[in-house]
């Protein structure tokens, strides 16, 4: 999995970013070279001789698979290997195959075959990224790879050719908004492959843990919301919908679909989001209640529910804390009583998931229970 993130940077000392575009990612990280490399490995030996080498000769496919991990992924490029020599210690020597001293030799070429359409699919990502905040008046000036595809010398190198084509621009001992305009007008963008990439994701937390978050807000990926039932209207619903309430004593139409949260809307941990609810209740009933979160990743979410819809988690809230008094006690025409509450569940967006609370008129009464899908 390839995994693409854009932030602005908010302020230096302390540091503080925030999301400028909403992240994207794609089937195409370092995994992905290791299942074409072991395809490439079947292809030269045959099915029966490499099923038979990972059975019985389980070391040497495990030496020749961290040698492709170690160096290969990590220092190839063509302009200085011609050939890769991948050890495979003790399968016979194999013209045909490549097989020679106990190593199989690969050109230039076909490693290339293996990296190439992992490599242009992150190219393709990033590309679309940058892109997309460029049409938005956003100045982009570099690319940071980081993980243990981030440390390949392949994408490296492929990635500054794709983005650093054009001439840098005149220097400067301060750099300026002008330069950074020119930089991005010319299309140029500076990539860099830090020491030590493939520990960013264990230093980020150390980080987080020391220092507290230094994210401010995140681009939310997906539309996120609730279903809930309203009054029947003839001119937006149909009649086949409609069921009627003997509470409300009314007409109403369920699944419809409330959007609390829109893609690309920048969240903040320090902003939660409230949901808003009304509930009756019949004499002795239960007081545990259910919903759930669901997520829409189309740029126009739906009114109505609908099965391609993402069920996130169901929320579970116990609202056998909220004094009684907070209820509303109501009658129908036909003198049947029952209780009803408005409530509402905040969540906050952390880098970690999500939290719920609920809420009666301002007041915290619990944690709501979040079991994800």
């Amino acid at each position: 999995m390839c995994s693409l993130i854009a932030y602005k940077i908010i302020s230096l000392k302390p540091l503080r970013v925030e999301e400028s575009a909403v992240g994207t990612g794609g089937l195409c990280g370092s995994a992905f070279l290791n299942y074409r490399f072991e395809e490439h490995v079947r292809g030269r030996l045959g099915q029966t001789r490499f099923d038979e080498m990972k059975a019985k000769k389980g070391k040497t496919w495990q030496m020749g698979l961290r040698y492709f991990e170690e160096f290969v992924k990590r220092n190839f490029n063509e302009d200085e290997h011609q050939e890769v020599n991948v050890p495979f210690p003790g399968l016979p020597d194999d013209e045909d195959a490549g097989l020679d001293s106990g190593f199989l030799v690969m050109t230039a070429e076909q490693v290339k075959d293996i990296f190439e359409p992992v490599v242009k699919e992150v190219c393709d990502l990033v590309q679309g990224q940058v892109t997309g905040l460029r049409s938005k008046g956003g100045i982009v000036s570099g690319i940071v790879l980081v993980g243990g595809f981030g440390q390949s010398d392949y994408l490296y190198r492929r990635l500054k050719n794709h983005f650093t084509s054009a001439a840098p621009p005149p220097y400067s001992e301060r750099p300026t908004h002008a330069n950074a305009n020119s930089t991005q007008e010319a299309g140029s963008i500076e990539v860099m492959q830090p020491v030590y990439a493939w520990t960013a994701v264990v230093r980020g937390a150390v980080l987080r843990g020391l220092e507290g978050n230094m994210v401010i807000s995140r681009k939310s990926r997906m539309h996120y919301g609730t279903s809930y039932a309203t009054v029947y209207d003839e001119d937006k619903h149909s009649v086949s919908e409609r069921y009627w309430s003997p509470l409300w004593e009314r007409w109403m139409v369920s699944d419809r679909m409330q959007w609390h949260i829109a893609k690309g809307e920048a969240l903040s941990p320090l902003a939660p989001i409230a949901f808003h609810y009304t509930r009756n209740f019949r004499p002795g009933q239960s007081l545990i209640v259910t919903d759930d979160l669901i997520a829409c990743d189309a740029d126009e979410p739906p009114a109505a529910y609908t099965r391609d819809l993402i069920h996130v988690c169901t929320l579970t809230t116990d609202l056998n804390a909220v004094p009684r008094s907070l209820f509303t006690r109501l009658t129908t025409t036909r003198g049947v009583e029952f209780d009803n509450l408005d409530f509402t569940l905040e969540m906050r967006v952390e880098s970690a998931g999500l939290g719920f609370e609920l809420k009666v008129d301002g007041v915290r009464y619990g944690r709501v229970e979040a079991e994800f899908h």
